[in-house]
């Protein structure tokens, strides 16, 4: 993650460079573009074995926090305004790196660390959508793993808490409530490198952000349940994922650029 001053606006330092034609005949510009987003991030453990076999056969490898534990990251997001239109998204991710890491947590909020490592990156394993562009476009530009069809992902933002509810495939994967951060913090601007799953291609790109970060820890008012009937789900049981931190992120924006390994996905594959 690098942080700097914001200047020039996200939308004027990347303006849109190239159009794409998704194999659905949509037309949708690059680079990927968000205005405004609300994010609930919910950081926690999982089982260092159990995520080492989900991921084997990637080049990437979750970062150990000690005690036989990695860190992960389940994602909720409500987009308002984005080059895909309005949707709403559940995203899993580790952050990874191409070699062992280690970053010790001796606090939840240590658990953070493992994502700020030189030589770490965010590995994005799977995401659950409701709209068929922005899955389209996930899949087809960027190799993201998204469920290839639209899935209920009902997720509702008020001032006080998230609720959420998530199904795929007819199972439930997720579902409880959380309590909002509410102490304001000041607005950064970050970037994050990431990679996707190698399920379509593998690709590594930077996502440039401008976004106000609040935190508390998982507790008191909260609510999540997984259930092992859904893939997703049964996935997040095995680990054992367990929400240590509440980090809200309210009206993000943020810019995608095209990945730095692009050589369009008919190559990649």
């Amino acid at each position: 993650m690098q942080t700097s001053t914001p200047g020039p606006s996200l939308f004027e330092a990347y303006p849109p460079s190239e159009q794409y034609e998704l194999s659905s005949g949509v037309v949708c510009d690059i680079p990927y573009v968000c205005r405004s987003v609300d994010f609930l991030v919910l950081h926690g453990t999982a089982e260092l074995e159990v995520v080492r076999k989900l991921l084997a056969g990637q080049r990437y490898q979750a970062v150990s926090v000690g005690g036989g534990k990695v860190a992960a990251a389940l994602w909720l997001a409500d987009y308002h305004d984005t080059s895909c239109g309005p949707y709403k998204e559940f995203i899993l991710s580790f952050p990874a790196s191409l070699k062992s890491l280690e970053s010790v947590a001796h606090s939840p909020m240590e658990l953070l660390m493992a994502s700020a490592l030189p030589e770490g990156t965010i590995f994005c394993q799977k995401l659950i959508l409701n709209q068929q562009v922005p899955i389209d476009y996930g899949r087809e530009v960027h190799g993201h793993a998204k469920h290839p069809t639209p899935q209920p992902v009902d997720i509702s933002f008020s001032t006080s808490g998230c609720r959420f509810n998530v199904s795929c495939d007819g199972k439930r994967v997720a579902f409880g409530q959380v309590r909002l951060p509410e102490e304001p913090a000041a607005v950064q601007r970050a970037s994050f490198g990431f990679v996707t799953a190698k399920e379509v291609f593998q690709t590594r790109n930077v996502m440039h952000f401008e976004f106000e970060a609040r935190f508390r820890l998982f507790g008191d008012g909260d609510e999540f349940s997984l259930s092992s009937d859904s893939a997703l789900g049964k996935d997040l049981s095995d680990m054992r994922f367990t929400p240590q931190v509440v980090q809200y992120l309210p009206k993000a924006r943020f810019v995608m650029p095209k990945p730095l390994n692009w050589r369009g996905p008919k190559e990649q594959r």
